[in-house]
């Protein structure tokens, strides 16, 4: 392999600045607040080579959410599934989403993103939906579907997993209340590892009252 020009290593180099200096400012601020001269400014770099890099401000979005995203998967993946019970399944997909919520760094850059993005809807939610987390939103179904059973409706199905992501996205919702009670000293939240104990123990509790309802319509 030859070795990487001067100019194509500063190129990359301009592009991963303006990635991280856009997930920071869109987590901040959302995509209609956030402009481009503002992300420019952060990264360091002029517009033209932000329209070089992304095109336009929407380029440069849908490639940070897969940027923020990536950052997550890589501070806090998913471990392999394979061949555990649905209950632990479920337990590493809870935990997995709460460390990336309470991560302080880089980690937690797609879960910020992604409450703006619900709060104030862009053209890209759909996008987010269909591409950037639809392997894990698969993973939830397939959970779901094994701990029900069978003879669970679609109902029964869709109903459980709103009801377990609401555990989880409770605290990413929440982050501002959180960081302002933290910062008067009202209280000191619990830490993640505890957020992580309560969540799943109530995601198995709700989950197991639902098997039995379905059982006792038979």
């Amino acid at each position: 392999m030859l070795p990487m020009s001067q100019t194509t290593k500063k190129s990359c180099e301009t592009r991963e600045r303006l990635l991280k200096a856009a997930a920071e400012c869109f987590a901040a601020h959302g995509y209609s607040r956030t402009t481009l001269a503002q992300i420019c400014q952060e990264a360091g770099a002029n517009q033209a080579a932000a329209n070089y890099h992304f095109g336009d401000k929407l380029g440069l979005y849908a490639e940070t959410l897969r940027y923020a995203y990536g950052r997550a998967q890589e501070q806090h993946p998913l471990p392999d599934l394979t061949g555990l019970p649905a209950e632990e399944r479920l337990r590493a997909y809870l935990t997995m989403h709460c460390h990336r919520i309470f991560d302080e760094g880089e980690g937690s850059l797609f879960p910020r993103m992604f409450v703006k993005e619900i709060a104030e809807p862009s053209e890209f939610l759909e996008f987010i939906f269909a591409e950037v987390i639809s392997d894990e939103r698969n993973v939830l179904v397939d959970i779901v579907r094994d701990l029900l059973g069978e003879k669970a409706t679609d109902e029964d199905r869709g109903l459980c997993r709103l009801s377990i992501v609401a555990l989880f996205q409770f605290f990413n919702f929440n982050r501002a209340i959180r960081e302002m009670a933290i910062r008067k000293k009202r209280h000191k939240f619990p830490d993640v590892e505890a957020v992580i104990a309560h969540t799943v123990r109530f995601a198995l509790a709700g989950v197991r009252e639902k098997q039995k309802e379905i059982l006792d319509r038979e």
